[in-house]
């Protein structure tokens, strides 16, 4: 019987940092680990500006599929504002 191991990759978080990637994490629907790897393969492949070539590196922020334009783009920002506040940082406006 082999036994095959998953490398592990350890990265150093402050709290803000850490309650910041919980909750953007819960609102893509994906685990710390998931979404950190995808995040990871998206950037270092430019897949954002080109296209993946493969879907299991897509996540987004999950959004009811009735809401209008207007309510997706107030619950978008309303997200992206939680995050900054836990960071401290500015709010934004979409």
């Amino acid at each position: 019987m082999q036994i095959m191991t998953m490398p592990s990759i350890t990265i150093e978080l402050t709290q803000k940092e850490l309650d910041a990637v919980v909750e953007y994490a819960s609102q893509c629907g994906e685990t710390i680990s998931g979404l950190a790897r995808k995040a990871l393969i998206r950037e270092a492949t430019l897949a954002d500006g080109y296209g993946s070539d493969d879907p299991q590196y897509e996540y987004q922020m999950m959004i009811p599929s009735q809401a209008s334009r207007t309510k997706e783009n107030t619950i978008i920002q309303e997200n992206y504002n939680r995050i900054r506040r836990i960071l401290g940082w500015r709010q934004i406006t979409l």
